[in-house]
């Protein structure tokens, strides 16, 4: 039987925390948030864009970023009741897999999916011209966009319990959203980034 998701290499929890940074810098949301909290430190974009995951002071700082902007490790915001102990992975995950993959157990996600935290669901809304809490859905099209002309895009991280317990969204919400606008586009492999731990069913938004 074929795993629905493979595991392609072992990878740090600095490396995860890069990829996260890297994802959410240019996100209209939470960029302000993380380039504001750069110039405070006098810090340039680099240390997110290109960075050194050797340099043991750089991942401190990236840590004590990821923190500031959206709670890691201050058991907080999105990172409330979070595991601290989590495997990280670089996988690779089916694309028939990815439509049962789960938004986080969020309002704006759970009204825009008809409370199935589906992306499917979800990006059938979008289609009709639903917004959930009347919030603009043109994000979804400029990703999709983005898609179309081939631009490689932050790789999604996900959480799950094991191999085979339920996927959930913890970076990408909105990128999921956008592949299934036009599903066609989706790759029949993603590579993605996953987190396993026994504890992550104490995370509200799993």
């Amino acid at each position: 039987m074929c795993e629905r998701v493979k595991t392609l290499r072992k990878i740090s929890e600095d490396e995860m925390i890069s990829e996260f940074l890297k994802a959410e810098i240019n996100s209209k949301r939470f960029g302000k948030k993380i380039l504001g909290a750069l110039r405070k430190k006098r810090k340039t974009k680099r240390i997110v864009l290109n960075p050194n995951l050797e340099d043991k002071k750089e991942n401190q700082y990236r840590k004590q970023l990821l923190g500031m902007v959206r709670g890691f490790g201050k058991n907080k915001d999105l990172f409330e009741d979070f595991p601290k102990k989590i495997k990280w992975e670089k996988d690779s995950i089916k694309k028939s897999e990815l439509k049962e993959v789960k938004f986080i157990d969020y309002g704006y996600w759970n009204e825009l999916s008809n409370n199935t935290r589906t992306p499917t669901e979800a990006a059938k809304n979008v289609k009709n011209g639903v917004k959930a809490f009347n919030v603009s859905n043109s994000g979804f099209y400029q990703i999709l966009s983005e898609i179309k002309k081939g631009k490689k895009l932050p790789l999604m991280i996900f959480v799950a319990k094991n191999k085979k317990s339920r996927i959930v969204v913890l970076e990408g919400n909105a990128r999921l959203t956008a592949y299934f606008l036009e599903p066609k586009y989706l790759p029949n492999k993603m590579e993605v980034i996953m987190g396993y731990s026994k504890a992550i069913q104490k995370w509200g938004l799993y």
